[in-house]
């Protein structure tokens, strides 16, 4: 007899990094409470240090996948999507975490009893990689409580494991895998469209930031990473017009910022 569908779904893309894929699913492995919850990993290019850390810590109810395709996280995602089966969807990186106590938190709230749109706080670590370990560097907790307003549509404000969707909220909303970078920026704003967050007061997740000598972000070098990224603003600018001419004007003077002088109403 198949099991029944669990609460949640984590889902997590991965590519190539076991030390800290492991810490991530360590630290949804310590979770306690009453929220029944799968795990699915899904890596656009596997290996066997990978594959170790899945057959440790995952469960018999969890998946874990190598899709086809382009590298990148937004198909990956999307493909994690496609799989979950939960009433709730939360997504981690996989060098993030969660905190210790999130889903017994979650539980007692009856937002998340009524199946709303809910977001929470996170704390900030900056770490170094350049050993085969990462080093802890420093660390400051965030309250989100006024971090979420409409100048999201200008600049995205909270990080992706912060939120936990609703799985009809969702939909048939997906990641742009032809994004070079802020496809969760896009796809928040998509959902946003549908129905704004309540914020929760709970510290939830981990959010793990790279000290820049040692990062091990992938590009071919800084100028050409900066230029996506505009790209890529005025691309999601494109696809989420502003609202009114306040958020216009905030997306030209960002614009200016990066030397780009374009008309308000372009934007």
């Amino acid at each position: 007899m198949p099991s029944a569908a669990p609460f949640l779904s984590v889902i997590i893309p991965t590519h190539k990094r076991p030390v800290l894929l492991e810490r991530a699913l360590a630290s949804i492995k310590a979770q306690a409470g009453p929220l029944s919850h799968e795990v699915i990993v899904v890596a656009d290019e596997w290996n066997p240090a990978d594959d170790e850390v899945c057959s440790r810590l995952l469960g018999p109810d969890d998946i874990k996948i190598k899709r086809n395709g382009e590298r990148g996280p937004a198909a990956s995602r999307n493909l994690g999507l496609d799989l979950a089966s939960g009433r709730y969807v939360m997504f981690l990186d996989d060098d993030d975490a969660w905190q210790p106590g999130l889903l017994e938190q979650l539980a007692a709230r009856p937002e998340v009893a009524a199946g709303r749109f809910v977001y929470f706080d996170c704390a900030v670590v900056t770490e170094s990689r350049a050993a085969p370990q990462p080093v802890f560097i420093a660390e400051q907790k965030l309250d989100l409580t006024h971090q979420l307003n409409e100048l999201v549509y200008v600049k995205n404000q909270v990080h992706m494991s912060c939120f936990a969707f609703p799985r009809r909220l969702i939909g048939n909303t997906r990641f742009d895998p032809h994004m070079r970078a802020y496809e969760d920026w896009d796809f928040l704003l998509a959902i946003f469209d549908k129905e704004m967050p309540v914020h929760l007061p709970i510290q939830g997740s981990i959010v793990y930031e790279v000290a820049d000598a040692s990062s091990d972000r992938r590009g071919n070098s800084e100028d050409a990473n900066n230029f996506n990224a505009v790209m890529d603003y005025l691309y999601v600018y494109r696809r989420h017009p502003a609202r009114s001419e306040t958020l216009r004007l905030h997306r030209q003077s960002l614009m200016q910022q990066v030397g780009m002088a374009l008309p308000a109403d372009l934007l």
